[in-house]
Protein backbone atom coordinates (compact mmCIF):
# COMPACT_ATOMS: atom_id res chain seq x y z
CA UNK A 1 0.00 0.00 0.00
CA UNK A 2 1.59 3.28 -0.98
CA UNK A 3 1.65 6.28 1.34
CA UNK A 4 -0.54 8.54 -0.49
CA UNK A 5 -3.22 5.48 -0.37
CA UNK A 6 -2.79 4.83 3.34
CA UNK A 7 -3.41 8.58 4.29
CA UNK A 8 -6.25 8.78 2.12
CA UNK A 9 -7.46 5.73 4.12
CA UNK A 10 -6.72 7.51 7.43
CA UNK A 11 -8.22 10.75 6.24
CA UNK A 12 -11.71 9.02 4.71
CA UNK A 13 -12.02 6.81 7.86
CA UNK A 14 -11.30 9.77 10.27
CA UNK A 15 -14.33 11.69 8.13
CA UNK A 16 -16.57 9.23 8.37
CA UNK A 17 -15.89 8.64 12.20
CA UNK A 18 -16.24 12.91 12.77
CA UNK A 19 -20.02 12.59 10.97
CA UNK A 20 -21.00 9.60 12.31
CA UNK A 21 -20.10 10.48 16.21
CA UNK A 22 -21.74 14.15 15.02
CA UNK A 23 -24.81 12.34 13.96
CA UNK A 24 -25.53 10.65 17.21
CA UNK A 25 -24.90 13.25 19.18
CA UNK A 26 -27.30 15.45 17.22
CA UNK A 27 -30.01 12.53 17.39
CA UNK A 28 -30.32 11.96 21.13
CA UNK A 29 -33.94 12.04 21.85
CA UNK A 30 -35.13 12.75 18.17
CA UNK A 31 -37.23 11.41 15.46
CA UNK A 32 -36.02 11.26 12.16
CA UNK A 33 -37.50 10.79 8.93
CA UNK A 34 -36.59 7.58 7.52
CA UNK A 35 -35.78 7.09 3.90
CA UNK A 36 -34.02 4.88 1.04
CA UNK A 37 -30.59 3.47 1.22
CA UNK A 38 -27.99 5.89 -0.39
CA UNK A 39 -24.14 5.79 -1.56
CA UNK A 40 -21.49 7.60 0.16
CA UNK A 41 -20.44 11.04 -1.03
CA UNK A 42 -22.98 11.11 -3.80
CA UNK A 43 -26.10 9.64 -1.63
CA UNK A 44 -29.32 8.98 -3.85
CA UNK A 45 -27.98 10.91 -6.32
CA UNK A 46 -27.71 7.84 -8.57
CA UNK A 47 -30.89 6.28 -8.10
CA UNK A 48 -33.44 8.99 -9.01
CA UNK A 49 -34.35 7.45 -12.55
CA UNK A 50 -34.81 8.69 -16.17
CA UNK A 51 -38.09 10.84 -14.50
CA UNK A 52 -37.23 12.32 -10.42
CA UNK A 53 -40.77 13.08 -9.49
CA UNK A 54 -42.24 8.96 -9.88
CA UNK A 55 -39.31 8.04 -8.11
CA UNK A 56 -39.95 10.38 -5.23
CA UNK A 57 -43.93 9.74 -5.84
CA UNK A 58 -42.75 5.41 -4.74
CA UNK A 59 -40.37 6.64 -2.08
CA UNK A 60 -43.23 8.72 -0.87
CA UNK A 61 -45.93 5.59 -0.57
CA UNK A 62 -43.25 3.55 0.99
CA UNK A 63 -41.79 6.39 3.83
CA UNK A 64 -44.26 8.51 4.10
CA UNK A 65 -45.10 12.30 3.60
CA UNK A 66 -41.62 13.46 5.04
CA UNK A 67 -38.64 11.29 4.36
CA UNK A 68 -35.00 11.57 3.85
CA UNK A 69 -32.35 11.33 1.16
CA UNK A 70 -28.70 12.43 0.73
CA UNK A 71 -28.95 15.08 -2.32
CA UNK A 72 -24.99 14.63 -2.77
CA UNK A 73 -23.09 16.39 0.10
CA UNK A 74 -26.33 17.66 2.00
CA UNK A 75 -29.01 16.02 4.19
CA UNK A 76 -32.30 16.32 2.62
CA UNK A 77 -35.85 16.15 3.41
CA UNK A 78 -38.69 15.60 0.99
CA UNK A 79 -41.90 16.98 1.96
CA UNK A 80 -45.13 15.39 0.02
CA UNK A 81 -48.85 15.75 -0.42
CA UNK A 82 -50.85 19.14 0.75
CA UNK A 83 -51.34 18.72 3.97
CA UNK A 84 -47.23 18.32 4.88
CA UNK A 85 -46.23 20.97 2.22
CA UNK A 86 -48.42 24.11 3.33
CA UNK A 87 -47.81 23.57 7.12
CA UNK A 88 -43.69 23.27 6.45
CA UNK A 89 -44.05 26.02 3.74
CA UNK A 90 -46.31 28.46 6.48
CA UNK A 91 -44.19 26.87 9.63
CA UNK A 92 -45.16 30.19 12.26
CA UNK A 93 -41.09 30.64 12.11
CA UNK A 94 -40.50 30.99 9.18
CA UNK A 95 -38.22 27.85 9.45
CA UNK A 96 -38.18 26.19 6.48
CA UNK A 97 -37.90 29.48 4.49
CA UNK A 98 -34.10 30.00 3.97
CA UNK A 99 -32.06 28.71 0.97
CA UNK A 100 -29.28 26.36 0.70
CA UNK A 101 -25.61 28.12 0.20
CA UNK A 102 -25.32 26.17 -3.55
CA UNK A 103 -22.32 27.42 -5.69
CA UNK A 104 -25.00 28.99 -8.46
CA UNK A 105 -26.34 30.95 -5.54
CA UNK A 106 -23.04 32.18 -4.51
CA UNK A 107 -21.81 33.24 -8.09
CA UNK A 108 -24.87 35.21 -8.54
CA UNK A 109 -24.93 37.46 -5.58
CA UNK A 110 -21.23 37.53 -5.79
CA UNK A 111 -21.68 40.05 -8.79
CA UNK A 112 -22.16 43.19 -6.58
CA UNK A 113 -22.32 41.78 -3.26
CA UNK A 114 -25.94 41.11 -2.54
CA UNK A 115 -28.08 38.46 -1.77
CA UNK A 116 -30.41 37.80 -4.83
CA UNK A 117 -34.28 37.67 -4.83
CA UNK A 118 -34.93 34.09 -5.75
CA UNK A 119 -32.05 32.36 -3.73
CA UNK A 120 -31.29 34.36 -1.35
CA UNK A 121 -30.80 33.92 2.71
CA UNK A 122 -34.26 34.64 4.29
CA UNK A 123 -33.86 38.21 5.76
CA UNK A 124 -35.32 41.54 6.67
CA UNK A 125 -33.68 42.62 3.22
CA UNK A 126 -34.87 39.71 1.43
CA UNK A 127 -38.12 40.44 2.88
CA UNK A 128 -38.26 44.07 1.59
CA UNK A 129 -37.17 43.20 -2.06
CA UNK A 130 -40.01 41.16 -2.00
CA UNK A 131 -42.69 43.43 -0.80
CA UNK A 132 -41.71 46.04 -2.52
CA UNK A 133 -41.49 43.98 -5.70
CA UNK A 134 -45.10 42.60 -5.15
CA UNK A 135 -46.50 46.39 -4.54
CA UNK A 136 -44.37 47.36 -7.73
CA UNK A 137 -46.31 44.55 -10.25
CA UNK A 138 -49.98 45.55 -8.44
CA UNK A 139 -49.24 49.02 -8.78
CA UNK A 140 -48.00 48.63 -12.72
CA UNK A 141 -50.91 46.08 -13.44
CA UNK A 142 -53.12 48.17 -11.57
CA UNK A 143 -52.00 51.89 -13.85
CA UNK A 144 -51.18 50.19 -16.81
CA UNK A 145 -53.83 47.39 -17.65
CA UNK A 146 -54.20 49.08 -21.06
CA UNK A 147 -50.76 49.22 -21.92
CA UNK A 148 -50.01 45.44 -20.83
CA UNK A 149 -53.27 44.40 -22.86
CA UNK A 150 -52.37 45.90 -26.13
CA UNK A 151 -48.61 44.75 -25.81
CA UNK A 152 -49.83 40.94 -24.99
CA UNK A 153 -52.30 41.28 -28.37
CA UNK A 154 -49.86 42.16 -30.72
CA UNK A 155 -47.32 40.24 -29.81
CA UNK A 156 -49.17 37.38 -29.99
CA UNK A 157 -50.82 38.84 -33.21
CA UNK A 158 -47.76 38.77 -34.58
CA UNK A 159 -46.61 35.41 -33.17
CA UNK A 160 -49.98 34.14 -34.88
CA UNK A 161 -49.21 35.40 -38.03
CA UNK A 162 -45.92 34.43 -37.69
CA UNK A 163 -46.48 30.63 -37.60
CA UNK A 164 -48.85 30.75 -40.52
CA UNK A 165 -46.00 32.00 -42.36
CA UNK A 166 -43.59 29.47 -41.53
CA UNK A 167 -45.40 26.49 -41.00
CA UNK A 168 -48.97 26.63 -43.17
CA UNK A 169 -47.67 24.01 -45.65
CA UNK A 170 -44.99 21.97 -43.82
CA UNK A 171 -44.14 21.15 -40.03
CA UNK A 172 -41.56 22.69 -38.20
CA UNK A 173 -40.18 23.25 -34.78
CA UNK A 174 -41.84 26.12 -32.66
CA UNK A 175 -39.78 25.99 -29.65
CA UNK A 176 -37.81 29.15 -30.36
CA UNK A 177 -40.39 31.25 -31.73
CA UNK A 178 -42.39 30.66 -28.11
CA UNK A 179 -39.08 30.98 -26.22
CA UNK A 180 -38.54 34.62 -27.77
CA UNK A 181 -42.30 36.01 -27.85
CA UNK A 182 -41.87 35.66 -24.13
CA UNK A 183 -39.13 36.95 -23.61
CA UNK A 184 -40.02 40.11 -25.62
CA UNK A 185 -43.08 40.50 -23.92
CA UNK A 186 -41.33 39.88 -20.50
CA UNK A 187 -38.32 42.08 -21.40
CA UNK A 188 -41.19 45.39 -22.46
CA UNK A 189 -42.93 44.53 -19.22
CA UNK A 190 -39.71 44.61 -17.06
CA UNK A 191 -38.03 47.62 -19.05
CA UNK A 192 -40.30 48.74 -21.84
CA UNK A 193 -39.70 49.17 -25.32
CA UNK A 194 -36.84 51.47 -25.99
CA UNK A 195 -35.07 51.62 -29.18
CA UNK A 196 -35.65 49.16 -31.92
CA UNK A 197 -32.23 48.20 -32.63
CA UNK A 198 -31.40 47.66 -28.64
CA UNK A 199 -34.72 45.79 -28.13
CA UNK A 200 -33.94 42.80 -31.05
CA UNK A 201 -30.38 42.68 -29.53
CA UNK A 202 -31.39 42.60 -26.01
CA UNK A 203 -33.99 39.86 -26.21
CA UNK A 204 -31.58 37.88 -28.15
CA UNK A 205 -29.42 38.18 -25.43
CA UNK A 206 -31.81 37.41 -22.54
CA UNK A 207 -32.80 34.04 -24.45
CA UNK A 208 -29.42 33.00 -24.81
CA UNK A 209 -28.74 33.39 -21.01
CA UNK A 210 -32.02 31.77 -20.06
CA UNK A 211 -31.20 28.94 -22.43
CA UNK A 212 -27.72 28.81 -21.31
CA UNK A 213 -28.62 28.71 -17.60
CA UNK A 214 -30.70 26.25 -17.88
CA UNK A 215 -28.51 24.28 -19.50
CA UNK A 216 -25.66 24.79 -16.75
CA UNK A 217 -28.28 23.78 -13.91
CA UNK A 218 -30.29 20.99 -15.68
CA UNK A 219 -32.35 19.48 -13.47
CA UNK A 220 -29.94 20.40 -10.88
CA UNK A 221 -26.51 21.09 -10.89
CA UNK A 222 -23.73 18.95 -9.95
CA UNK A 223 -21.33 21.72 -8.58
CA UNK A 224 -24.92 22.75 -6.30
CA UNK A 225 -25.05 18.94 -4.61
CA UNK A 226 -21.22 18.12 -5.27
CA UNK A 227 -19.50 21.31 -4.30
CA UNK A 228 -16.60 20.01 -3.95
CA UNK A 229 -16.32 19.46 -7.72
CA UNK A 230 -15.61 23.32 -8.16
CA UNK A 231 -11.89 22.63 -7.21
CA UNK A 232 -12.09 19.63 -10.08
CA UNK A 233 -14.02 21.61 -12.56
CA UNK A 234 -13.54 25.19 -12.04
CA UNK A 235 -13.55 26.52 -15.56
CA UNK A 236 -17.84 25.68 -15.10
CA UNK A 237 -17.80 28.40 -12.17
CA UNK A 238 -16.14 30.45 -14.30
CA UNK A 239 -18.65 29.94 -17.37
CA UNK A 240 -21.65 30.82 -15.17
CA UNK A 241 -20.16 34.01 -14.12
CA UNK A 242 -18.92 35.01 -17.88
CA UNK A 243 -22.94 34.08 -18.47
CA UNK A 244 -24.43 36.27 -15.69
CA UNK A 245 -21.81 39.22 -16.67
CA UNK A 246 -24.12 39.45 -20.17
CA UNK A 247 -27.22 39.42 -19.13
CA UNK A 248 -25.91 41.65 -16.18
CA UNK A 249 -24.67 44.46 -18.78
CA UNK A 250 -28.14 44.77 -20.06
CA UNK A 251 -30.00 45.06 -17.22
CA UNK A 252 -27.30 48.15 -15.30
CA UNK A 253 -27.87 49.88 -18.56
CA UNK A 254 -31.43 49.78 -18.28
CA UNK A 255 -31.23 50.98 -14.76
CA UNK A 256 -29.24 53.57 -15.40
CA UNK A 257 -31.84 54.86 -17.93
CA UNK A 258 -34.65 54.63 -15.91
CA UNK A 259 -33.00 56.36 -13.05
CA UNK A 260 -31.95 59.43 -15.29
CA UNK A 261 -35.57 59.58 -17.25
CA UNK A 262 -37.68 58.33 -14.17
CA UNK A 263 -40.84 60.91 -13.74
CA UNK A 264 -43.72 59.32 -11.10
CA UNK A 265 -46.17 60.56 -12.79
CA UNK A 266 -45.90 58.45 -15.67
CA UNK A 267 -44.78 54.73 -14.96
CA UNK A 268 -43.80 53.14 -18.52
CA UNK A 269 -42.66 49.94 -16.63
CA UNK A 270 -41.64 47.41 -13.74
CA UNK A 271 -38.49 49.08 -13.25
CA UNK A 272 -40.39 52.28 -13.25
CA UNK A 273 -43.20 50.81 -10.52
CA UNK A 274 -40.67 50.03 -8.23
CA UNK A 275 -38.89 52.97 -8.23
CA UNK A 276 -42.32 54.70 -7.47
CA UNK A 277 -43.09 52.10 -4.36
CA UNK A 278 -39.99 52.35 -3.32
CA UNK A 279 -40.06 56.51 -3.39
CA UNK A 280 -43.92 56.64 -1.22
CA UNK A 281 -42.57 54.13 1.56
CA UNK A 282 -41.38 56.39 4.07
CA UNK A 283 -41.37 53.80 6.72
CA UNK A 284 -38.55 51.34 6.12
CA UNK A 285 -36.22 54.20 4.68
CA UNK A 286 -34.28 54.17 7.76
CA UNK A 287 -34.37 49.95 7.01
CA UNK A 288 -33.79 49.71 3.89
CA UNK A 289 -32.29 51.36 0.72
CA UNK A 290 -33.38 50.69 -2.80
CA UNK A 291 -29.33 50.71 -3.99
CA UNK A 292 -29.22 50.15 -8.03
CA UNK A 293 -27.56 47.16 -7.33
CA UNK A 294 -30.75 45.83 -5.81
CA UNK A 295 -32.93 46.93 -8.08
CA UNK A 296 -30.64 45.16 -10.85
CA UNK A 297 -31.09 41.81 -9.09
CA UNK A 298 -34.96 42.14 -8.46
CA UNK A 299 -35.25 42.81 -11.92
CA UNK A 300 -32.92 39.71 -13.36
CA UNK A 301 -35.06 37.68 -10.88
CA UNK A 302 -38.17 38.38 -12.60
CA UNK A 303 -37.00 38.00 -15.84
CA UNK A 304 -35.47 34.93 -15.41
CA UNK A 305 -38.43 33.29 -13.30
CA UNK A 306 -40.49 34.57 -15.92
CA UNK A 307 -39.59 33.55 -19.34
CA UNK A 308 -38.21 30.00 -18.56
CA UNK A 309 -41.53 29.10 -16.66
CA UNK A 310 -43.74 30.61 -19.11
CA UNK A 311 -42.50 29.60 -22.77
CA UNK A 312 -42.48 25.80 -21.17
CA UNK A 313 -46.40 26.30 -19.61
CA UNK A 314 -46.91 27.94 -23.43
CA UNK A 315 -45.10 24.98 -25.08
CA UNK A 316 -47.06 22.50 -23.18
CA UNK A 317 -50.49 23.82 -23.71
CA UNK A 318 -49.54 23.50 -27.20
CA UNK A 319 -48.79 19.84 -26.98
CA UNK A 320 -51.79 19.08 -25.23
CA UNK A 321 -53.98 20.60 -27.71
CA UNK A 322 -52.49 19.13 -30.65
CA UNK A 323 -52.85 15.43 -28.85
CA UNK A 324 -56.06 16.42 -28.15
CA UNK A 325 -57.60 17.87 -30.55
CA UNK A 326 -61.70 17.23 -29.11
CA UNK A 327 -60.53 19.54 -26.35
CA UNK A 328 -58.41 22.56 -28.31
CA UNK A 329 -62.21 22.64 -30.84
CA UNK A 330 -64.08 23.07 -27.42
CA UNK A 331 -61.43 25.87 -26.19
CA UNK A 332 -62.17 27.49 -29.39
CA UNK A 333 -65.87 26.92 -29.62
CA UNK A 334 -65.57 28.75 -25.96
CA UNK A 335 -63.58 31.59 -27.22
CA UNK A 336 -65.76 31.72 -30.42
CA UNK A 337 -69.02 32.38 -27.80
CA UNK A 338 -67.42 34.90 -25.58
CA UNK A 339 -65.60 36.51 -27.27
CA UNK A 340 -66.99 36.60 -30.93
CA UNK A 341 -64.64 37.69 -33.99
CA UNK A 342 -64.62 41.27 -34.04
CA UNK A 343 -62.24 41.93 -31.16
CA UNK A 344 -59.14 40.38 -29.22
CA UNK A 345 -59.25 38.47 -25.80
CA UNK A 346 -59.00 40.92 -22.76
CA UNK A 347 -58.43 40.33 -19.11
CA UNK A 348 -62.16 41.30 -18.26
CA UNK A 349 -63.25 37.86 -20.22
CA UNK A 350 -60.72 35.58 -17.98
CA UNK A 351 -64.09 34.65 -15.26
CA UNK A 352 -66.22 33.81 -18.78
CA UNK A 353 -63.74 31.83 -19.87
CA UNK A 354 -64.41 28.99 -17.67
CA UNK A 355 -63.21 25.50 -19.56
CA UNK A 356 -60.29 27.14 -21.61
CA UNK A 357 -58.75 28.18 -17.44
CA UNK A 358 -59.93 24.66 -16.57
CA UNK A 359 -57.75 23.43 -19.41
CA UNK A 360 -54.36 25.53 -18.59
CA UNK A 361 -54.68 24.65 -15.12
CA UNK A 362 -54.83 21.54 -16.22
CA UNK A 363 -52.13 21.59 -18.14
CA UNK A 364 -49.96 22.83 -15.25
CA UNK A 365 -51.31 20.30 -12.45
CA UNK A 366 -50.27 17.09 -14.99
CA UNK A 367 -47.17 18.60 -16.07
CA UNK A 368 -45.97 20.27 -12.44
CA UNK A 369 -43.10 22.80 -14.47
CA UNK A 370 -41.38 22.69 -11.65
CA UNK A 371 -41.96 19.90 -9.56
CA UNK A 372 -39.92 20.01 -6.59
CA UNK A 373 -39.68 24.50 -6.10
CA UNK A 374 -36.87 25.49 -5.67
CA UNK A 375 -34.90 24.57 -2.32
CA UNK A 376 -35.45 25.17 0.79
CA UNK A 377 -33.23 25.06 3.77
CA UNK A 378 -33.77 24.93 7.55
CA UNK A 379 -33.29 27.87 9.43
CA UNK A 380 -33.47 26.04 13.37
CA UNK A 381 -34.10 23.25 14.38
CA UNK A 382 -37.74 22.23 13.53
CA UNK A 383 -40.53 19.48 12.98
CA UNK A 384 -42.39 18.60 10.75
CA UNK A 385 -45.49 16.20 11.51
CA UNK A 386 -43.92 15.50 13.92
CA UNK A 387 -40.45 14.40 12.65
CA UNK A 388 -37.25 16.16 13.31
CA UNK A 389 -35.35 18.20 10.75
CA UNK A 390 -32.06 19.55 11.95
CA UNK A 391 -30.89 22.90 11.05
CA UNK A 392 -29.11 23.13 7.84
CA UNK A 393 -31.18 20.88 6.16
CA UNK A 394 -31.95 21.05 2.60
CA UNK A 395 -35.81 20.64 2.07
CA UNK A 396 -37.72 20.00 -1.09
CA UNK A 397 -41.46 20.55 -1.18
CA UNK A 398 -42.48 18.07 -3.90
CA UNK A 399 -45.49 20.20 -5.48
CA UNK A 400 -45.49 16.90 -8.15
CA UNK A 401 -47.09 14.92 -5.14
CA UNK A 402 -49.20 17.30 -4.71
CA UNK A 403 -50.55 17.71 -8.05
CA UNK A 404 -50.77 13.75 -8.46
CA UNK A 405 -52.10 12.97 -5.02
CA UNK A 406 -54.66 10.33 -5.85
CA UNK A 407 -56.37 10.55 -2.70
CA UNK A 408 -57.74 14.32 -3.53
CA UNK A 409 -57.92 13.95 -7.65
CA UNK A 410 -58.83 10.53 -7.84
CA UNK A 411 -57.36 10.37 -11.29
CA UNK A 412 -54.16 12.73 -11.77
CA UNK A 413 -53.14 10.60 -14.26
CA UNK A 414 -55.63 11.57 -17.01
CA UNK A 415 -55.64 14.98 -18.82
CA UNK A 416 -59.20 16.19 -17.30
CA UNK A 417 -60.03 19.51 -17.08
CA UNK A 418 -63.65 19.07 -16.65
CA UNK A 419 -62.24 18.36 -13.23
CA UNK A 420 -62.33 22.08 -12.10
CA UNK A 421 -65.91 22.75 -13.22
CA UNK A 422 -69.02 21.95 -11.59
CA UNK A 423 -72.07 21.15 -13.44
CA UNK A 424 -73.68 24.85 -13.36
CA UNK A 425 -69.81 25.01 -15.40
CA UNK A 426 -68.02 27.07 -12.28
CA UNK A 427 -65.37 26.95 -10.79
CA UNK A 428 -64.24 24.52 -8.21
CA UNK A 429 -62.39 26.67 -6.20
CA UNK A 430 -60.72 24.32 -3.65
CA UNK A 431 -59.09 22.13 -6.68
CA UNK A 432 -58.04 25.17 -8.48
CA UNK A 433 -56.26 26.36 -4.74
CA UNK A 434 -54.35 22.67 -4.92
CA UNK A 435 -52.73 23.34 -8.61
CA UNK A 436 -49.42 25.54 -7.38
CA UNK A 437 -48.10 26.99 -9.80
CA UNK A 438 -46.39 29.83 -7.72
CA UNK A 439 -45.71 27.55 -4.21
CA UNK A 440 -46.67 28.27 -0.90
CA UNK A 441 -45.50 29.85 2.13
CA UNK A 442 -43.79 33.52 1.97
CA UNK A 443 -41.00 32.15 -0.66
CA UNK A 444 -43.85 31.93 -3.43
CA UNK A 445 -43.46 33.19 -6.74
CA UNK A 446 -43.90 37.01 -6.37
CA UNK A 447 -45.52 37.29 -9.45
CA UNK A 448 -48.82 35.12 -8.20
CA UNK A 449 -49.84 38.71 -6.84
CA UNK A 450 -50.11 40.09 -10.43
CA UNK A 451 -52.17 37.33 -10.95
CA UNK A 452 -54.91 38.21 -9.10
Amino acid sequence: MSVVTTVLLILSTAFITFFFIKWVLQSKGKRYPKGPMGLPIVGHLPFFGRHPPSTFMKWWESYGNVFSIRLGSWNTVVVNGYKAVKAAAEHPNDAFSGRPKFISSEVLAERIHEDVFAFGNFSPVYLKQRNLASKALRLFTSKRKDVIEELVTNEAVAFADSLVRKFSTSPGHIELEVQILVVRIIYQFLYGRGEQVDFDRHVKIIYREVEEFNKFTGSGSALDVLPWLRYIIPWKVDALRKLTAKGDAIMWEQVQKHYETFSADHIRDVADAIITSDAEDEENKDRYVLTRARLNLTLADLQGAGADTTSKTMLWLILYMTKYPQIQERVFAEINTVIGKSRNVELKDKPNLVYTNAVILEVMRIVTQVPFSLPHFSMTDAKIEGLDVDKDTVVLFNLYSIHHEKEFWGDPEYFRPERFILDDNSFIRFKNNHVLAFGLGRRRCVGESSQK
